[in-house]
């Protein structure tokens, strides 16, 4: 069967890439999308449009910039051939939709599903009339400490499934992707053949999670990791290093990062040649290539290939009004359905210490960005005042 992919010419902001050459856990999209559609025996076609798709055959056709597992298209193509007629995939709302960002994606959104660029197409003699096909990706899910007043009263859950579809429009779509994928792997092993999970049990000697956990690292050659760090569930790639102290749980680290000591880096993405200084902490975050922090922590953010981020930076990813976060799509303001997301920064951005940004906003590629002058210290005066501060006298009696 072949899958004809329908090529567009979008581009992510602030990035300006196009979405098949951007990163989900350190792999292109395009990469992905030909993985798993190899994966499921279905021969890949490019195509300018849907309309000049010509096939009496059964066949699949997909937007460029659509993100799936191998498990969601698999079980769409199964059952799209049981009902034997033209079908659209839609995902039933819930919690992964709306991690997903799914009102900041080019989507057919509707009260009972979510409808996706990707269709099936029957032979011909079977075409008719098109249906939703709708699958249900929430299959588990974990509860988040957080107190009521900061979630409004609804307990907050992270959806954990590896039926994972997403239409990469936004960088927040991009987010939500990488973290997918982490999140998918966490879903694969609890559906694990119990022979597997029994292995690991006897391997760990515990059946603490966290010690099964560190027996399905994987770690990459020539490493240096230091022996009291603790590493779980995650993946190392080439020549890394990991300092004294370090945690790594759930994530990814690509060849050649240098991560220091005491830092904590969950659910998080660090691309190839990164570098995390000591006491860092990196939450839900995805760092691109080369890029750079000694922020004390960030998180849910996406920060781009040879990004800065320095000790001070602040990255907001919550608001105090009590409403969800909003981004900036196509110039208009969009309620995302969250409670917190972070920022994204651009390609080559730096933020230099003090620097604040709002919860949701991005910042376009290669901007380096300071305090103004009146926050920072550049000369005392003759007198003794600092221009912009305020100096205490500790000999004054009040």
């Amino acid at each position: 069967m072949k899958a004809y992919m329908v090529e567009s010419s979008k581009k992510i902001e602030p990035f300006g890439d196009h979405p098949r050459d951007c990163l989900i856990t350190n792999r292109k999209l395009g990469e992905i999308q030909k993985e798993v559609l190899q994966g499921l025996g279905l021969e890949l076609k490019a195509m300018p449009s849907a309309v000049k798709v010509e096939d009496a055959e059964e066949h699949i056709v997909f937007d460029d910039s659509l993100f799936f597992t191998k498990e969601l298209l698999q079980e769409f193509i199964t059952e799209a051939r049981r009902l034997k007629c033209c079908a659209v995939c839609a995902a039933k709302p819930g919690q992964f939709t709306n991690l997903s960002m799914v009102a900041t994606q080019n989507v057919q959104i509707h009260a009972d599903r979510v409808e996706y660029g990707l269709h099936y197409v029957p032979a011909r003699e079977l075409r008719g009339d098109q249906v939703p096909m709708v699958i249900d990706p929430d299959q588990f899910s974990m509860p988040f400490p957080m107190p009521e007043h900061v979630h409004g009263g609804r307990e907050y859950r992270i959806p954990i499934t590896d039926t994972v579809i997403i239409q990469i429009d936004h960088w927040a779509n991009l987010w939500a992707a990488n973290l997918g994928m982490l999140l998918a792997e966490v879903a694969r092993l609890r559906k694990a053949p119990k022979v597997r999970l029994l292995g690991l049990v006897i391997r760990a000697r515990s059946r603490n999670r966290w010690k099964v956990l560190r027996q399905v690292n994987k770690v990459g050659r020539n490493c240096d990791i230091h022996p009291t760090a603790y590493i779980e569930g995650s993946t190392i790639g080439n020549n890394v290093m990991v300092g004294a102290g370090s945690v790594i749980r759930l994530s990814l680290v690509g060849d050649g990062t240098a991560i220091g000591s005491n830092v904590t880096m969950e659910f998080s993405v660090a691309g190839e040649q990164c570098a995390i200084d000591s006491g860092s902490g990196i939450f839900g975050t995805v760092l691109y290539p080369g890029a750079v922090t000694s922020a004390g922590v960030i998180y849910v953010s996406l920060c781009g290939r040879n990004s800065f981020i320095a000790e001070g930076v602040s990255l907001s990813d919550f608001r105090f009004d009590g409403r969800c976060v909003t981004v900036i799509k196509d110039g208009n303001p969009v309620d995302t359905g969250n409670i917190g997301l972070g920022s994204c920064l651009g390609h080559g951005v730096y933020l230099g210490a003090g620097c604040v940004v709002a919860p949701g906003r991005a910042i376009p590629n290669g901007m380096r960005i300071t305090p103004d002058e009146t926050r920072v210290i550049r000369k005392c005066l003759p007198d003794g005042s600092v221009p912009g501060h305020r100096r205490i006298d500790i000999n004054r009696v009040s």
